[in-house]
């Protein structure tokens, strides 16, 4: 199996992995991969959520795809469900490297069952 990951450290010093395969995604296969799905998501900068910046968030839906004209990085514009703000909805900016765990399926539906309850 080949390793597509990368470490890196945020600008509040959290040490993550972030995998490459997404960037290699067309804008089409990666919303199929993230739409409906948890994900892991580590902020570079300060959350006013989460100290440490670990944020989950599901991915209701992708607008649209881009990379940023100053920096060359990925992004997704969507909407997206806040776990760690009380399941509010949301539209956010999110960069694909800051994308570190997809969670499949079945362990989206157990996330989320869990935080009904």
């Amino acid at each position: 199996m080949k390793n597509t990951t990368t470490t890196t450290t945020t600008n509040v010093g959290i040490n993550y992995k972030f995998d490459h395969a997404l960037y290699g995604l067309s804008d089409e296969d990666l919303k199929k991969k993230l739409t409906n799905r948890v994900v892991t998501y580590y902020n570079h900068d300060e959350s006013s959520v989460k100290n440490d910046g670990v944020r989950s968030f599901v991915i209701k839906s992708v607008d649209h795809t881009d990379h940023a004209k100053g920096s060359g990085r990925r992004y997704i514009q969507g909407e997206v469900q806040d776990l760690d703000d009380g399941g509010k909805t949301k539209f956010r900016t999110l960069h694909v490297s800051g994308i570190t765990k997809v969670k499949g399926r079945v362990a989206t539906a157990y996330q989320l069952a869990k935080s009904v309850f």
